[in-house]
């Protein structure tokens, strides 16, 4: 057999696919088309980029003003309270011998508050009876000496106390609320513990002190109840910062501080002392729709048995005299 001759054989399904498979499966140009093109850029429109602008700086507004009001919930006692911790003077100091008290216990049975008991001379006139006294959102028990060594001259006992966030008290600072508590435990533990009958009582509040002398007026009747240069409502006090005229009062608004109410309910005697506010001249506190003087205009919104005392510029013996007087006719 020739070599022409020999027949030449079609190749295998096996070795046709191999030979496939070692050929080339793209061109050049197959190649090119597939690389990664760019994308395309995208086309912004300027008013959705100060639509989204606009949003992003009425966010960043609102949580300012979110943060505002937040601040302004939890600090709005420091426009109302100037608490002090320093007891830098005390009634020995004046020669007056007095006691020194802890009480109203909390959970833990630890007491919660700090006062002082300065008896009456012995053979005084009203040794029998005793002024529980509430003082201003100022300072401490120091702070307001004057004022009880004033008391305890009439001849009267004198038991004031420090709210929780003054003086020795507890607390991290006071409010409203507090102050109502801690005013009511001090009238249980005289009633309570000192066994003082009401009819023997009588609550003095000068400052804010006013506000919680009314509602112990108006809760459990004491003898009679001295309001000397009494606050005007919390929101005239609030107002006059800045501050608090850019934010929803109506909501975060929580200290009240409002005596009126609880006097129109109150049926005790009560003797209104206008002592630091000279006629005419604004009120420090922030008096406002009460004018120049609202010791006289809450005595006026006030009911019957009243009395109003201009002490403005009076000398120490003329509110001695008012003060027996008033004593006089409530205490029996």
């Amino acid at each position: 057999m020739t070599p022409s001759s020999v027949a030449t054989a079609p190749p295998s399904s096996a070795a046709s696919a191999a030979f496939r498979l070692n050929l080339p499966t793209s061109s050049p140009s197959d190649k090119q088309l597939a690389k990664p093109s760019r994308p395309a850029p995208v086309d912004v429109s300027p008013r959705w980029l100060l639509t989204a602008f606009a949003a992003t700086l009425l966010l960043a507004v609102f949580c300012g003003y979110a943060a505002l009001c937040l601040l302004f919930y939890q600090g709005q006692w420091q426009l109302i309270y100037q608490p002090s911790r320093a007891i830098s003077d005390t009634p020995l100091r004046h020669g007056v011998p007095f006691d020194n008290f802890e009480f109203a216990v909390d959970e833990a049975g630890r007491p919660t508050l700090n006062g002082w008991y300065i008896p009456a001379d012995p053979g005084s006139k009203y040794a029998t009876a005793t002024v529980l006294y509430l003082h201003d959102a100022r300072g401490s028990l120091s702070d307001c000496l004057p004022a009880l060594l004033a008391l305890h001259a009439t001849g009267i006992n004198v038991f004031a106390f420090d709210y929780r966030g003054f003086g020795f008290s507890s607390g991290a600072h006071p409010t409203e609320r507090l102050a109502t508590e801690d005013s009511v435990a001090a009238w249980t533990y005289l009633t309570d513990l000192r066994h003082i009958p009401p009819r023997n009582l009588v609550v003095f509040g000068d400052g804010v002190g006013a506000t919680f002398a009314a509602h112990l007026a108006a809760q459990f009747a004491p003898a009679g109840v001295i309001l000397e240069d009494p606050n005007p409502p919390a929101r005239q006090i609030l107002l006059s910062d800045a501050r608090a005229r850019i934010v929803p009062l109506w909501l975060l608004q929580t200290e009240k501080l409002d005596p009126a109410s609880d006097l129109a309910t109150a049926h005790v005697p009560r003797l209104f002392l206008n002592v630091r506010n000279p006629r005419g001249a604004p009120n420090p506190r922030g008096a406002g729709a009460l004018g120049s003087d609202p010791t006289r205009a809450l005595f006026e919104a006030s009911f019957y048995p009243k009395q109003y005392v201009d002490l403005h510029s009076a000398p120490a013996s003329a509110i001695t005299t008012t003060l027996q007087r008033f004593f006089d006719d409530v205490l029996h």
